[in-house]
């Protein structure tokens, strides 16, 4: 199994983070647009991508306010293949001033595909999350 990881340093309370992952708004600020959250834990949240050919589907597992964040792709319709069983993991740990964000695609069955064109799309989506919650948002990197 591979892992795509990532780490960003971001001036903002960990709280303002953890809520640009966990939120509506939050999420389409920096990600895409069209961005359905789960109401609770064991819910699914969708994202809408390539005028909605594209959906992933992620079960939420866990969110500790503040903290953590863990999401497990599903199978469900318009969801890619490569990316059921993934697993994102993001973890904030900070003060009120800076906040750093580790963040993992974990659990991709192989490094072909898209593996490599999701890591560097993932490397532009860390610096709009850092923009979103400093309050220089760009916008989300996807319309939906």
């Amino acid at each position: 199994m591979a892992d795509l990881l990532h780490e960003i340093s971001i001036q903002a309370e960990p709280q303002v983070v953890y809520e640009a992952w966990t939120t509506a708004q939050g999420l389409a600020s920096w990600w895409t647009k069209d961005a359905r959250i789960a109401d609770a834990m064991g819910g699914v949240n969708v994202f809408v991508f390539n005028a909605g050919n594209i959906e992933f589907h992620f079960r939420v597992d866990e969110q500790i306010p503040g903290e953590r964040v863990r999401w497990t792709g599903i199978a469900a319709d318009k969801m890619p293949e490569e990316w059921v069983d993934t697993r994102i993991e993001v973890d904030i740990t900070g003060s009120e001033e800076t906040t750093r964000l580790q963040f993992g695609h974990k659990n991709w069955k192989s490094t072909e595909g898209m593996y490599g064109l999701c890591n560097t799309t993932w490397g532009e989506l860390m610096y709009r999350l850092r923009d979103y919650c400093e309050g220089k948002g760009r916008g989300p990197l996807f319309s939906g």
